[in-house]
């Protein structure tokens, strides 16, 4: 999913903040995309696309991050490589990205491009706060470019959760900009290029502590709705999971077990599984499944428990 020559792009930020992006849109402040695909011929496909879909959303970061101390964003090169282990990383204009995982998800993978741009804009001194520094890459990626709604970031229930970064961060920033704090992400991005980024901002703006904004960003979304009384089969439109009688969870398609999780996780209103062979854990809630990954918890399917089964 993306934004791309959509309205919906813009969603989550300010007017103002929209305003400009979109006078600055053609001024020509960025520098030129490259993509070096040599190493990796399987993925010549999803290099062109995403070389394109780099050359028109660069000057879109920069607009959108731009600063007084930002006169031109530099040139770039993303490289995609059969030996690269990780996902991706931005080291100063040069994004490294694995060309394996580009082939096997081509979409998220267009995400990941958006991220790593965001970094090179960014250009952030040594030592910045690096739960902003993902949590502003991922916001753009996540609530300007995927333009998701609020309730699909996934939340963190710690004190000072924002720190667990990516999405989560994304998900506060998010928040602070629909309502608390307009202009906050370019505001905060400013003072951490000038490396003059004090979390007083946050006081400064709203009148309240940043572990206070934090709490109220967390009651916003407090109110989950409770387990049924009988948890036993969760149905969506594909398949459903179903409680068998040794305790473990069966994931069925089609009327046939295709999966076998463990529940190791329960509270009012969410059942948590794992499966250890594939290391991969879910959360059964009242109308979702979410699927726990890297960057927090998102959406997997969406449907109900069923009562009478």
């Amino acid at each position: 999913m993306n934004g791309i020559g959509t309205g919906f792009a813009w969603r989550g930020l300010s007017w103002g903040h929209v305003l400009v992006a979109l006078l600055l849109g053609c001024t020509g402040q960025a520098g030129t995309v490259r993509m070096d695909a040599s190493d990796a011929p399987d993925a010549k496909a999803w290099s062109e696309s995403a070389t394109q879909l780099a050359r028109e959303w660069y000057p879109r970061l920069g607009n959108l991050l731009s600063s007084s101390d930002l006169v031109r964003l530099p040139d770039v090169t993303i490289r995609l490589s059969t030996t690269y282990a990780g996902v991706a990383a931005a080291s100063g204009t040069t994004i490294e990205m694995s060309a394996k995982r580009v082939v096997e998800l081509p979409d998220d993978s267009r995400g990941v491009v958006i991220h790593e741009l965001v970094h090179v804009v960014q250009a952030y001194p040594g030592g910045s706060e690096g739960w902003l520094t993902e949590g502003i890459a991922d916001y753009l990626r996540c609530a300007v470019y995927e333009a998701l709604p609020l309730e699909q970031f996934p939340r963190s229930d710690k004190e000072q959760g924002y720190r667990d970064s990516y999405k989560v961060a994304a998900g506060f920033l998010l928040w602070l900009e629909s309502g608390p704090a307009p202009g906050i992400v370019r505001q905060v991005n400013a003072a951490l290029r000038k490396g003059t980024y004090r979390e007083s901002v946050f006081k400064e703006r709203t009148g309240r502590e940043l572990d206070t904004l934090w709490n109220e960003y967390r009651a916003v979304f407090a109110r989950a709705t409770p387990l049924p009384s009988v948890t036993r089969l969760w149905r969506h439109a594909k398949g459903s999971f179903e409680l068998q009688s040794d305790g473990t969870w069966g994931e069925f398609e089609g009327g046939k077990k295709i999966w076998t999780f463990q529940e190791v996780g329960r509270s009012s209103s969410q059942i948590e599984l794992l499966d250890k062979s594939r290391n991969l854990r879910l959360r059964l809630l009242a109308r979702e499944v979410r699927l726990g990954n890297s960057n927090g918890w998102s959406v997997l399917y969406r449907g109900e428990w069923v009562a009478n089964e």
